[in-house]
């Protein structure tokens, strides 16, 4: 197909006729209706690529929590709990 946009349009000097402008405008329709089949395509597919990602970010996070509640705690987390906490307060000037 012939691209709409040849050198001449891109000349200032070119005076189109209203049969010329109207053949333009269809070249130019039919040239975005074959290109929006394609799009509608890619469109497709890359909503699928998502949908893949996220499912996969969703398993991965599970798989993480799942080992994290079944692993032991660490011996940082055993000395916290058994030694107290100083009762914190606020400096005052």
């Amino acid at each position: 197909m012939k691209n709409a946009f040849t050198e001449e349009t891109l000349d200032q000097g070119v005076q189109l006729t209203p049969e010329e402008i109207a053949g333009r405008k269809q070249e130019m329709l039919d040239f975005y209706k074959e290109q929006i089949e394609f799009m509608k395509v890619q469109h497709e597919f890359e909503k699928l690529s998502a949908d893949i990602e996220d499912e996969r970010l969703r398993r991965m996070v599970a798989l993480i929590r799942q080992a994290q509640l079944q692993s032991p705690p660490s011996e940082e987390e055993e000395t916290e709990e058994l030694t107290p906490r100083k009762k914190r307060t606020l400096k005052t000037n």
